[in-house]
């Protein structure tokens, strides 16, 4: 066995819950090797690029990436024998920043102030510079669902039937993904996009905000809009006061979009009421953002 066998198969966890709201579970994707569900992705975006002969040992990956993705492609670049170039927003957590380079990624840095895409628009324009270097583009990359519509999504109808199903979204894999599967399964299910306060993903718009990795400000390519039956907005004082309570009363040591589904996820458990179930995501855990969330 190697690392790479150590993705997928992550706990499904059922929150404390008061007696007269739906039930909550989530998907808990930090136990993926590189501790988070963008291992899924990463694993399998560069294992199809290599039965498609397009990915070769020594090529050079690029990927825009606000990190996650980027250490799952470090990890699978360690593993099959490329070189591999992140470029994360100037703005994201030095603890990431400087993980992904112990993992022998060379991280180009873009300037946060141009945008929440201003990682996207910098790797297109080293692209342009080193056309023999290829980027996976997790944006737009079928693989990225494929990874969920096949794995995650089904590891959970393995364990529950959900009533309505809560998540992020950045790229658009991941609701895509698992919202069609699940849908297959039950066609009542509802599916909700949690945003930030003052970001609107059914115009593709957004404004600066601290939930890293989700609102991009673009219309995502892998996101299937008739998927989604309604938002919840959520602020992020909101959800650094979740992810407080979920660490001490459920044990759970979780990132920023985790903190944000769940605080959606029971929002939507206590308008539908008992008897229901609702199913979310915990992308990622704590660790990377002890300062911000955290205060250690």
């Amino acid at each position: 066995m190697n690392i790479t066998d150590f993705v997928g198969n992550t706990p499904l966890i059922k929150l404390k819950n008061n007696e007269e709201f739906a039930d909550i579970y989530v998907k808990i994707e930090h136990f993926n090797a590189g501790a988070s569900i963008k291992a899924r992705v990463a694993k399998q975006m560069v294992e199809d690029a290599i039965k498609s002969g397009r990915l070769k040992a020594g090529m050079t990956v690029i990927e825009p990436t606000g990190g996650n993705t980027g250490i799952g492609l470090a990890i699978m670049s360690a593993r099959y024998g490329f070189h591999f170039v992140a470029v994360v927003p100037d703005n994201y957590s030095e603890h990431r920043i400087g993980l992904l380079r112990r993992y022998n990624a060379q991280v180009i840095l873009s300037d946060s102030s141009l945008g929440n895409d201003s990682h996207i628009r910098k790797a297109n324009e080293l692209l342009e510079q080193n056309p023999d270097w290829i980027c996976l583009d997790q944006f737009r990359n079928i693989s990225c669902i494929n990874a969920h519509f096949y794995g995650t999504a089904q590891e959970i109808l393995d364990k529950i039937v959900p009533d309505v199903f809560v998540a992020c979204v950045g790229s658009g894999g991941t609701f895509t993904g698992i919202g069609k599967r699940l849908k297959q399964k039950n066609n009542a299910l509802r599916c909700y996009v949690v945003q930030p306060v003052g970001c609107n993903i059914l115009k593709g718009s957004a404004v600066p905000h601290k939930i890293q990795g989700v609102s991009l400000g673009i219309v995502p390519p892998l996101l299937d809009y008739s998927l989604i039956d309604a938002t919840i907005d959520v602020e992020f004082e909101d959800v650094r006061e979740e992810l407080l309570r979920l660490m001490k009363d459920e044990a759970l040591f979780l990132g920023i979009s985790s903190g944000a589904n769940i605080l959606a996820a029971k929002r939507v458990a206590q308008e539908i009421g008992k008897g229901k179930i609702v199913c979310t995501i915990a992308p990622d855990g704590g660790q990377y953002y002890t300062e911000e969330i955290y205060n250690f």
